[in-house]
């Protein structure tokens, strides 16, 4: 991942966002595809570079280390974004 933040609220994350989980006791990036306010927090799904989802739940105010480019290439861009 680059263009990283290391100190991003969960609050502010997206379906479509890359995002650094430790699943498994390894860290790694992961994309957000959905996220859901529960009880104090939220509840998201990932999906891992194998293509398997799974869900973390986190809550609300947790610091993330996110990609911050993710969404840019993507139809959800409110700015259209050409790299080179």
């Amino acid at each position: 991942m680059s263009n990283i933040s290391q100190n991003d609220r969960i609050d502010d994350v997206a379906p479509g966002d890359i995002v650094t989980v430790d699943r498994d006791g390894t860290a790694g990036p992961a994309k957000v595809v959905h996220k859901e306010d529960v009880d104090g927090g939220f509840l998201l799904t990932f999906e891992a570079a194998d293509a398997q989802t799974f869900q973390v739940r986190y809550p609300a105010g947790a610091r993330v280390t996110r990609a911050l480019e993710a969404k840019w290439g993507s139809a959800q861009s409110p700015t259209p974004h050409n790299p080179g």
